[in-house]
């Protein structure tokens, strides 16, 4: 980057022109935002926000695409339709013939839309487009327009694709396209380690075209020493790579390495897990003598297979549940960054007004009534008793704050509520559900009779505890130490808690048994892995080897297992860890 910088930075500055640096999540486009210290030349985005930042202007377009894609759509629902069996259910036909009702509206209410923007979730008549249309949209655009291709490149005459393993296929064959058409003027560069590849819609390894060159980059500057050991003995099993050098410090102008702590915790599945971890915490700061692990709580990240697993420690089980088994994309997508609808309320005006008034900045809070409350609107305030108003005002807003922290509140108690006492005006979709009178239980094929496919995991929603919502709010803001294992790609961190718990996990795709445990790896799935193919194996090797290398200085894994003698053998015997680094429980509870 600097040296592209250095050589072209004056040239692509007369012509408006940038650096475009883009990656898969919004963790490691934050680490390279403070690699290159915002320089004016670069782009740093993530791939859906580049490829909007490209296609945005091109509205005509959009539309066009969307009206092929939408009668793309109910092309198929209605071939599907044409070859349905005797044996299939009343329920899927009429699901059937609902979306096709469903798609045909959209078809028509598009053509209302005067412009379309870029949204967690779609909603096509509203103009917005999900993650997922965005993909297309641009992919689309890059394939099929040569002119497109060529203003991208003018405009972006260096794109580097950091975490290029887990980038769609379908963007890698895009930019090579752009490459070949605008070879000489335009640049591609993709940084990527294909043991990181942790999302099956991966690019994985990404061959050389003609003229093309591979960089190979063994150093390390990240972990420790004891932790690289453990990184390089995973890699051995997989690609064989080893690094080198690992995280130095300088010391009376000497630059010397840091040997740092790795070890693995092998802990029967009855120990009760939150007793277990803090046992760990505990047992690491004592034998690291960093006071680190043990507080303050967020000095350590714990890395879990799963949401849900962050979830139901942290006690908001029910909101994601709720809002994300069989919930529809436009719901389910914006759930783990706060921007879906039925959160927006609650995450944006209920929570910070409540924080306000307990820490006792009322000035905060007014400000927030004054912005957010109609009742407080100019135009209402004509011919009223403002005395009378404020402490109505007042009333309801402590009310508020005694609600959520009461167990027995559901959000629909809040949402009530703010809607009875005036303090917030809600979103239409909320005030709809709102108004249905039926549980969620009585709902049928997904959806509330007379509503719509998001009515039942909102209703779900609505009927979660209040205090749940605090919960939420602090995850999905990082103020929690637990992250998923997949959520911390690009991230590093002091000291790092791996929680291995299958039992807890309803995610299949991996089995650190195979990995860690005395579950023997087949010889089909060495062999399928060394043909380039993927298999259970070989996706749990490459999570476990990102989830080791986020660490910097300490990391602790903590694998819960049926018989922790034999699990203990057989990793002392794989040579992942040493055998002074397995940990067992009795030697955890001895201190």
């Amino acid at each position: 980057m600097d040296r592209v910088i250095a050589e072209h930075g004056a040239k692509m500055l007369m012509k408006k022109q940038k650096v475009a640096c883009i990656t898969y999540t919004e963790v490691a486009a934050n680490e390279i935002r403070e690699d290159v210290n915002a320089d004016a030349l670069v782009h740093v985005s993530t791939i859906h926000s580049f490829y909007w930042t490209i296609a945005s202007s091109f509205q005509a377009d959009i539309k066009v695409w969307l009206r092929m894609t939408l009668q793309r759509r109910i092309d198929e629902l209605v071939e599907t339709a044409k070859n349905f069996g005797p044996r299939v259910r009343q329920n899927t036909r009429d699901n059937n013939k609902r979306d096709q009702e469903r798609l045909s509206r959209h078809l028509e209410e598009i053509e209302k839309v005067t412009s379309f923007r870029y949204g967690m979730g779609s909603d096509y008549p509203r103009g917005i487009l999900g993650h997922e249309d965005i993909i297309q949209l641009a992919d689309h655009l890059l394939k099929n327009r040569p002119l497109f291709r060529r203003l991208v490149a003018l405009n972006y005459p260096f794109v580097f694709i950091d975490e290029s393993q887990d980038t769609f296929k379908e963007v890698v064959e895009s930019f090579k396209m752009v490459e070949a058409q605008m070879r000489g003027r335009f640049c591609i560069g993709f940084f990527g380690d294909p043991m990181q590849k942790i999302y099956l819609r991966g690019s994985g390894s990404i061959g050389l075209e003609d003229g093309w060159r591979g960089i190979t980059k063994p150093e390390n500057f990240r972990c420790a020493q004891s932790i690289l050991h453990v990184a390089n003995a995973i890699r051995a099993q997989g690609d064989g790579l080893k690094q080198e050098r690992g995280l130095h410090e300088e010391l009376n102008g000497t630059e010397r390495p840091i040997e740092g702590s790795a070890r693995i915790f092998i802990l029967p599945r009855t120990m009760n897990r939150n007793e277990a971890l803090a046992q760990v915490r505990a047992w690491c700061a004592m034998a690291d003598n960093d006071e680190g692990w043990a507080t303050p709580e967020l000095a350590v990240k714990i890395l879990v297979i799963v949401h849900r697993i962050a979830a139901k420690r942290l006690g908001w089980d029910g909101i994601f549940a709720a809002l994300s088994d069989r919930a529809p994309d436009s719901i389910k997508q914006g759930l783990l960054d706060g921007t879906s609808w039925p959160v927006q309320p609650f995450l944006g005006f209920v929570l910070p007004l409540v924080a306000a008034v307990q820490d006792g900045n009322e000035f905060e809070a007014m400000n927030m009534l004054r912005t957010r409350c109609p009742r407080l609107a100019a135009s209402n305030l004509a011919g009223k008793n403002g005395a009378q108003l404020l402490r109505e005002v007042r009333e309801a807003k402590l009310e508020l704050v005694r609600m959520m922290s009461d167990e027995g509140c559901s959000i629909r108690d809040v949402a009530m509520h703010l809607r009875a006492t005036g303090l917030l005006a809600l979103d239409e979709r909320l005030e709809r559900v709102l108004d249905l009178q039926i549980a969620p239980d009585e709902a049928e094929g997904g959806e509330a009779e007379g509503g719509q496919p998001s009515d039942l995991p909102v209703l779900k929603f609505l009927n979660c505890p209040a205090p749940q919502l605090s919960s939420y709010s602090r995850y999905i803001s990082e103020g929690s130490p637990f992250a998923t294992q997949h959520g911390v790609k690009g991230a590093q961190f002091d000291r790092v808690l791996v929680v291995i718990d299958e039992e807890e996990s309803d995610y299949r795709l991996y089995d650190y048994e195979k990995v860690l445990g005395d579950a023997q790896v087949s010889a089909a799935d060495r062999a399928a892995f060394a043909n380039g193919e993927d298999n259970t194996w070989s996706r749990t090797l490459r999570l476990l080897y990102v989830c080791c290398t986020r660490a910097k200085r300490g990391l602790s894994l903590v694998f819960f297992v049926a018989d922790p003698d034999v699990t203990s053998a057989h990793i002392v015997a794989n040579g992942i860890f040493p055998e002074g680094s397995v940990v067992t429980q009795a030697v955890l509870t001895k201190g």
